[in-house]
């Protein structure tokens, strides 16, 4: 038992002399740092710090996007200003131009005829010069007054005041005889070749209904007292051409009679005055005498009717019927 005993003591002091020594400690030292060279190549890699922020420079780009910016609002600025301003301008040549439009219109109305003088002033009212007075246009009248339009007719004789198509109040056509009541009724069953006729010679539709209604009553079998025909009562020297010498045909005697009162007009410088009462055989210098003449004769229907202009522009173009509202001052026709 002793030896056995002495022989375990022996050999564990032996080991334990062998597990202290040198050499073993240099190889666990050396495991050990294998260990932890290959532990810190894949545990402990050193990280690299991130850059440092770029605080100036960001503080640059904000101010040079600052500046950008009120580069932008300044150009915007810049942009509003220079559009106002070519608003301002646009204003400016506009009222300009309505400046100018105002005087030439002036002048044109100023220049109707030599020295003219007063002129009506309201609103939708004819607005011409005059030499023969107080216009007298009315709402009822808008043309004027019926002494005005017979200018000088009851004294050393006519003097037709210098008027033009475009200044003188004329219904549409069209829209008169929407109306009921409109006298332009009657000449329904024509209405398309007074805009045809009329339209080729640049005139309004309504005036030459008018003188339509006025001399036929818009009725295409109509022969007058002196033996006009046809709906716009056309005198034998312009029937020469009607075809098969009938001069009621309605397209010729209509186109004829539309013809003859553009060529008037022109003849007279566009003074629209003048030409509705050359249609009716009026003259410059027409008295009331020599305008009645007739009257004893056996063609009592041959004197100038003179109320006509008063009843064209102040009856007919204003879709009035003149004859059933007795329009006029004269009446020297309903004698006969």
């Amino acid at each position: 038992m002793k030896a056995h005993s002495f022989a375990i003591v022996a050999l564990c002091t032996a080991f334990i002399v062998e597990a202290s020594s040198p050499h073993h400690l240099r190889t666990v030292n050396s495991r050990h740092a294998r260990l932890a060279r290959r532990d810190g190549a894949k545990r402990c890699k050193n990280r690299t710090p991130p850059p440092p922020q770029n605080v100036t420079g960001n503080q640059d780009q904000s101010q040079s996007q600052g500046q950008n910016k009120d580069q932008s609002q300044n150009k915007d600025q810049s942009q509003n200003q220079d559009q106002n301003k070519d608003q301002s301008q646009n204003q400016d040549q506009n009222k300009d131009q309505s400046q100018s439009q105002g005087q030439n219109n002036n002048n044109n109305n100023n220049n109707n005829n030599g020295n003219n003088q007063g002129g009506s002033a309201i609103d939708g009212l004819l607005n011409v010069g005059s030499t023969c007075g107080d216009i007298g246009a009315t709402k009822e009248n808008p043309n004027g007054s019926e002494g005005w339009l017979n200018c000088g007719i009851d004294g050393d004789g006519w003097r037709p005041q210098n008027v033009g198509i475009g200044d003188l109040k004329i219904v549409d056509l069209r829209a008169a005889i929407g109306d009921n009541n409109s006298p332009f009724k009657a000449c329904s069953d024509y209405v398309d070749k007074f805009y045809q006729y009329a339209g080729e010679a640049g005139l309004p539709p309504t005036l030459m209904a008018s003188i339509a209604m006025q001399e036929s009553g818009c009725n295409p079998s109509t022969t007058g007292g002196g033996g006009e025909a046809g709906i716009m009562q056309l005198t034998k020297d312009k029937c020469g051409d009607a075809p098969g010498g009938n001069c009621y045909d309605v397209d010729y005697n209509l186109r004829t009679g539309i013809q003859f009162f553009k060529k008037t007009l022109n003849d007279n410088n566009g003074n629209v005055l003048k030409a509705i009462g050359m249609y009716n055989g009026w003259t410059e210098g027409m008295t009331i005498a020599s305008a009645t003449a007739a009257a004893s004769s056996s063609c009592c229907r041959c004197q100038n009717n003179l109320d006509y202009i008063h009843q064209m522009c102040n009856g007919w173009f204003q879709n009035k019927n003149p004859y059933t509202l007795s329009l006029g001052t004269y009446h020297n026709l309903d004698h006969c």
